[in-house]
């Protein structure tokens, strides 16, 4: 199939409509606590967010998670990327999700160190 320039040209058009309909459709994410995560995890589930707290992590079988002092806690996916950071603040942005079975998570886009206290 060969395409004129024109053809061409609003093919492309649309493609960057498209793109960037997507990233304005995205919402912001929301700045919530551990806390506010725990108490609300229902009702957040799904949602974009950022929070804040200290990489915790256990041996066996490995695994890793945020804590606050109050011993609110949710896990980070993909793991690896709280491997090295245990005992360290962080800020992770993500979406969260909440299961009876699973627990808490977030499928993490970004994580940030941040300076100790």
């Amino acid at each position: 199939m060969v395409l004129t320039t024109k053809a061409a040209t609003r093919r492309v058009a649309c493609a960057v409509i498209g793109l960037l309909w997507l990233v304005a459709c995205t919402p912001a994410p929301q700045q919530l606590s551990l806390q506010v995560l725990a108490d609300n995890q229902q009702q957040v589930s799904g949602q974009h967010v950022i929070t804040e707290g200290v990489v915790r992590g256990f041996d066996d079988p490995e695994h890793y998670w945020l804590e606050d002092s109050a011993m609110n806690r949710v896990a980070v996916h993909p793991q690896y990327l709280l491997a090295d950071k245990v005992g360290e603040r962080v800020q992770v942005r993500g979406q969260f999700h909440a299961d009876r079975e699973r627990g808490r998570w977030i499928d993490a886009r970004e994580l940030t160190v941040l300076e100790s206290d």
